[in-house]
Parts: structure tokens; C-alpha cells; sequence
């Protein structure tokens, strides 16, 4: 079908105005034939269960995750770890460990490029 409109298009005699008409059939429908399901969502995981002494926090995503930002702060809002990386896949996995941080309530915030997570955990 796509075939003989094009071929309708670059048959016309005026080349510049057969360029304009095919241009503007590919931008129209370039979204519809390259888009896949699932795609603009991100992902965000953060875990901190009792029995592990890890807090362990999960990013996945439908592109590269490009510049990262791990920053877990107390109570009071006193940032007690930072971590800034760029992540080069569409996927990134951090353990940290809670034997570093006070007993308490802690608040852990993640931004990237698609994402900004807060979530409130707890060392006991």
C-alpha cells in the first residue's frame, strides 16, 4: 500500500514538491511504525526489609538512564549518604549497606532523567 503512494509521489513532475509530500507522509508515519509498548515508563524499586542489612534499590527503565542521584537523609533532613553516577543502561541495581546509617527513620530519594522517587525506611 505504502509502496505505491510513494511510488505515485516520486512519480509527480515536480521533484521539490514530491520530496515535500513524501517527507511529510514518513514524519507522519514515523511515531506509528517505531513506537513499541511499554515505552516512556520507568521503574523504581526500593527495598528494605528487616532480616537483610541491605537497603537495595532498583532502576529499570525503556532507555539509558543516563546522570543518577542516590541520596538517603535522617529525620531532620541531614543528608547522611550521597551517591551521584551515571547509569550508561536502561538498568542499575545499588545494595547499600544500613550498618552505615543511625537507627531511625531515614528518607532515600532517587532522581534521573524520567524518575524522582522518595520512600521512607527504617533502622532498627
Amino acid at each position: 500500500m505504502f509502496g505505491a503512494v510513494f511510488r505515485y509521489i516520486w512519480g509527480m513532475r515536480s521533484g521539490l514538491l514530491a520530496r515535500i509530500c513524501a517527507f511529510g507522509l514518513m514524519l507522519t508515519l514515523a511515531p506509528a511504525t517505531f513506537a513499541s509498548p511499554g515505552e516512556g515508563q520507568a521503574q523504581v524499586s526500593i527495598q528494605c526489609s528487616k532480616a537483610s542489612a541491605f537497603v537495595r534499590v532498583s532502576i529499570n527503565s525503556f532507555r539509558r538512564i543516563g546522570v543518577v542521584t542516590i541520596e538517603v537523609r535522617d529525620e531532620r533532613g541531614v543528608t547522611l549518604y550521597k551517591e551521584e553516577g551515571k547509569a550508561m543502561t536502561g538498568e542499575l541495581v545499588r545494595r547499600l549497606d544500613k550498618g552505615g546509617f543511625p537507627r531511625g527513620s531515614h528518607t532515600m530519594v532517587v532522581t534521573a532523567r524520567d524518575i524522582a522517587v522518595e520512600q521512607v525506611f527504617t533502622v532498627e
